[in-house]
């Protein structure tokens, strides 16, 4: 939802300016024009590596080509203790940022600079509450 009034900004831009206004800020436009549609997808692309059933061909099609996050490589971020894998639109950057040691080193300096121990507070958060 907060990409919305991006969008529709820059689409009444690309629509009612002149091409020299256009031309001026195309690159930086078209960015965050795709930016915001990606971050827009993000949510649904997660929702289907979450849906095991139901899924219309063409999802299960794109998930097959890795285009947008698989089943199956998501399932690697939900086995405990939820360290790695973190990526949920298309999964590509998880490998390379897991061998990088990426996301522990960015917990590591979290850590370090403000005291806040990564998913420290995990069991509060999983307790039902009746």
């Amino acid at each position: 939802m907060l990409t919305i009034p991006s969008l529709l900004c820059m689409t009444k831009n690309f629509c009612t300016k002149s091409n020299e206004e256009i031309q001026e800020n195309y690159y930086w436009y078209s960015y965050l024009y795709l930016l915001a549609i990606f971050v827009s997808l993000t949510n649904q692309i997660h929702k289907w590596s979450h849906t095991y059933f139901g899924l219309p061909r063409w999802v299960t099609l794109l998930q097959d080509l890795h285009i947008v996050l698989p089943k199956r490589h998501h399932r690697i971020h939900h086995v405990a203790p939820h360290e790695t894998y973190f990526c949920i639109t298309t999964g590509w950057l998880n490998y390379p940022l897991e061998k990088l040691h990426f996301w522990t080193g960015l917990e590591t300096f979290i850590e370090k600079c403000f005291g806040y121990k990564p998913r420290a507070d995990d069991l509060k958060w999983a307790q039902k509450r009746t």
